[in-house]
């Protein structure tokens, strides 16, 4: 037999908040990358935005996981790029080591990961850093205001 959901009111409007959370900082980066003319959209901030949003007090989605991940992902990449012939054994291994840093450093973040195959498979310089600190910093910060305003408003 088929059991009857309800759908619960609260969820749903925890799920609204959520969604213009994403909508807004998402929107906020690609006005300005279009306003500077630069690409600032990278595919990992979407799954940054859902654990930002979605799940705001997870240890994934605290800044520094979030900053210093991408940070090491991206310059890891960066350095594997440019000191060996980026073939797949490089690849590898640097990816092993983004993740080793990211456990010793303990900032782990896993969209951060992805970030790592864009530099190498992108041939991407450390040009990178600056949009992607960027996007990174209007995401976190649009988060902390609709995380705010939930608690407030959801959770009294």
């Amino acid at each position: 037999m088929h059991k009857n959901k309800r759908i619960n009111f609260h969820s749903l409007l925890d799920g609204i908040y959520t969604g213009i959370g994403a909508f807004l900082g998402l929107s906020f980066i690609g006005l300005l990358a279009q306003s500077v003319n630069q690409m600032l959209l990278i595919a990992p901030f979407g799954a940054t935005a859902v654990l930002l949003f979605s799940a705001p007090e997870s240890q994934f989605s605290k800044p520094w996981n979030v900053l210093a991940s991408y940070g090491v992902s991206t310059i890891v990449g960066f350095l594997i790029l440019h000191y060996s012939n980026g073939s797949w054994l490089a690849i590898g291994g640097g990816f092993g080591i983004v993740i080793m840093l990211m456990h010793a450093i303990k900032a782990i973040h896993p969209p951060a990961g992805a970030n790592f195959l864009i530099v190498t498979q992108g041939h991407l310089s450390l040009y990178l850093l600056w949009p992607l600190l960027i996007g990174l910093i209007t995401l976190m910060i649009i988060a902390m205001g609709i995380y705010k305003i939930r608690k407030r408003i959801l959770f009294p």
